[in-house]
Formats: C-alpha cells, sequence, structure tokens
C-alpha cells in the first residue's frame, strides 16, 4: 500500500540523501530535501504545516540534529521528527532525552523498516490533527 505524506529529508551526505529520497517515493511520500540544519529550519519556517515527517540526521557539520531540534522547539515549529543515525538506539534516546522525537532510525535501513517507521509516524500525525 502507497503511502501519502510529505517528508522532509534532512541529511548532509549527498549518497545518503538522495537514496532515503528515491525509498520515501517509492513509498509513495513526496519529498523535500535540505543538506543541512539550517536549509532545513528555513524550509520549516514556511511549510511545517504541510510536513508530515522530517527524517532529521543526528550528526551533520554546521547545525547538528541536536542543535535543528533545539532551534525548532525556540521558534514553536512542530514537526514529527525522525532522528537517523549510525548509532544505536539507546544512545540516541539519552542524548535526545528532552526532545520531541518520534522515531529512531538506525543506518543503514532497509526500504521495509522505513516503510513501518514512517507508515506509524505518518499515522500518528494524522490522529493527532
Amino acid at each position: 500500500m502507497s503511502l501519502a505524506g510529505l517528508v522532509l529529508v534532512v541529511e548532509d551526505e549527498d549518497p545518503v540523501r538522495r537514496y532515503t529520497v528515491s525509498l520515501l517515493e517509492e513509498l509513495g511520500c513526496t519529498v523535500l530535501q535540505a543538506s543541512d540544519g539550517d536549509e532545513a529550519i528555513a524550509i520549516l519556517r514556511e511549510r511545517s504545516a504541510d510536513v508530515g515527517a522530517m527524517l532529521l540526521d543526528h550528526s551533520m557539520p554546521g547545525l547538528s540534529g541536536e542543535e535543528v531540534l533545539a532551534e525548532l522547539e525556540r521558534e514553536g515549529l512542530t514537526v514529527p521528527v525522525v532522528l537517523t543515525s549510525g548509532y544505536d538506539r539507546t544512545s540516541l534516546e539519552r542524548r535526545f532525552a528532552g526532545h520531541e522525537v518520534a522515531a529512531y532510525l538506525q543506518k543503514p535501513f532497509r526500504l521495509e523498516t522505513l516503510d513501518e517507521t514512517i507508515r506509524a509516524v505518518l499515522a500518528d500525525r494524522a490522529e493527532a490533527s
């Protein structure tokens, strides 16, 4: 079953971003892309109400995933965040305690895992609306 939803992918590594975008498009999502935290915040200032979920890389040059989350919270921009990282979920949960994170996705991830995660986050967003 195809997914419908607008997803923002924030990833500084071009090959990883392109791969993630292609998987999301295969699942039926419409995708916005940002190559760094500043670009992501700029997009969300304009489109946060439209974005069903954001896949946010934990570690990026410039603004890190944690700094992006802090800025979104400061500005009152709400979007469900799926934090992506090569680190395991337990260490990320400790590090991001106190931040609103809808889900964690460990890299490298497979289509099935991405599908399950995004489907759950988009469903939660739809229910909350």
